[in-house]
């Protein structure tokens, strides 16, 4: 059995870790937000892009290799800024980033997501994700977006 699949089994998340993103672009300053696909956890919902961490990855590895699995994203970032980093009672976190990247561009979707959009600051889509409810509930975080949806 592999470490996520066990970790699943006694945590409820996919991994004992994991990392996500949103991301914006500074040409717009809209986010690009993803669309839960039926047959992930929590679908139909609104969330970052992201997943586990595999072993001897950083979080900030994470969301790069999750952003080119679920969206095909090869760009060059510009920034990667950490948020809110949600904390379960199982021991499970999840470190969630801002993914700043120049132009807004069309993700090409895996299995994971079913949709993806580009909203302005607050202008927030439902359902979202209860990952991404309490990063939008997080001031700090809530603070370093705003800024950057300028």
């Amino acid at each position: 059995m592999n470490d996520h699949k066990k970790a699943m089994m006694e945590t409820g998340f996919w991994g004992r870790a994991a990392a996500g993103a949103l991301i914006v672009a500074e040409n717009s300053g809209r986010f690009l937000i993803a669309h839960r696909a039926e047959g992930t956890l929590q679908p139909n919902t609104w969330g970052t892009w992201g997943g586990a961490i595999d072993r001897g990855e950083t979080p900030e590895q994470t969301v790069l290799r999750e952003l080119q699995e679920e969206a095909d994203f090869t760009s060059e970032t510009k920034e990667i800024l950490p948020l809110y980093v949600f904390k379960h009672e199982s021991g499970f976190c999840y470190n969630n980033f801002l993914v700043v990247v120049s132009d807004e561009f069309e993700p090409v979707l895996n299995w994971e997501m079913q949709q993806f959009g580009w909203f302005h600051f607050g202008d927030w889509p439902n359902p979202l994700h209860f990952g991404l409810q309490q990063l939008l509930q997080d001031e700090d975080s809530l603070g370093v977006l705003k800024k950057r949806s300028v």
